[in-house]
């Protein structure tokens, strides 16, 4: 598993606000936790057996970065203290926290996400 980072900028077709350009799906590799930075906040987009999911950057347990982590079968472990999540669901394998679920749409091969305030 490798992480990689792109910082989303502007507008492309078919992304409008309140979405944000994100990535191209062609960029994104399976199992590959890929960093973006958009309106100073870090969104984590994976591709697994080629669905997206898009996540906050930031575990619920102690704030760690969760692009540092690693990825196994529809699990993320958190660096910081071993959390494990399932990226299915966002639910935590350890206890009672989730993760922060990202909004996105897929338009013309371009990732939008919504971002929150």
């Amino acid at each position: 598993m490798v992480s990689e980072m792109t910082s989303g900028t502007g507008g492309a077709p078919g992304i409008k606000p309140p979405w944000h350009y994100a990535a191209e799906e062609s960029d994104l590799k399976e199992e590959t936790l890929h960093l973006v930075e958009l309106e100073g906040k870090g969104i984590v987009l994976i591709k697994e057996e080629g669905q997206i999911y898009a996540f906050s950057n930031t575990c619920p347990h102690a704030r760690c970065p969760l692009d540092r982590g690693t990825l196994e079968a529809h699990v993320l472990m958190c660096i910081c203290h071993g959390r494990r999540f399932d990226i299915r669901t966002g639910e935590c394998l350890n206890d009672r926290l989730e993760l922060k679920k990202v909004e996105w749409k897929l338009e013309g091969g371009k990732i939008g996400v919504k971002i929150e305030e």
